[in-house]
């Protein structure tokens, strides 16, 4: 079940993008500074996002399984899972903000606010996948910290 949703997600980026390419410019806006905007590749962008999920995706699902197989499910342990797995859906929202605000957009003056947006669909999409995995996960356990010193 660790990787059915976030495998479907990535789909859906991909299906998405590929249903409204037509509609998208094929050089869009990727990072701005002080310089100004820096443009490349829609589908590298896209696809770049995806493979940053999947690789969070597969990390997350790898550590969560680890650390439920050896018993270690403390609160660190279930911030770091959460944390990854949230981390892959912050890229995937970072891609469909990305698609949604290129939609549509004339191909010469491609503005740069879509890096904004995109920032904005990774912060939402983040946000929500850390709130919805806290609360899917096992409760953790509480750490009992020794206060006793081993050299007294």
């Amino acid at each position: 079940m660790l990787m059915i949703a976030p495998a479907c997600s990535i789909l859906l980026v991909a299906v998405i993008y590929l249903w409204l390419s037509p509609l998208i410019p094929s050089r869009i806006a990727i990072h701005v500074d002080p310089d100004g905007v820096g443009y490349g590749s829609s589908l590298l962008m896209i696809a770049g996002a995806c493979v940053i999920a999947a690789a969070a995706f597969v990390i997350g699902a790898a550590t969560t399984r680890e650390f439920s197989k050896a018993g270690h499910w403390f609160q660190i342990q279930k911030s770091i899972a959460v944390g990854i797995m949230a981390l892959g859906y912050g890229a995937i929202g970072v891609a469909l903000a990305t698609i949604i605000t290129t939609v549509g957009v004339d191909p010469e003056p491609v503005p740069g606010n879509s890096v904004g947006i995109g920032l904005f669909g990774f912060l939402l999409l983040f946000t929500t996948a850390a709130c919805v995995y806290a609360a899917v996960f096992p409760r953790a356990k509480f750490e009992s910290l020794d206060t006793t010193y081993p050299y007294n």
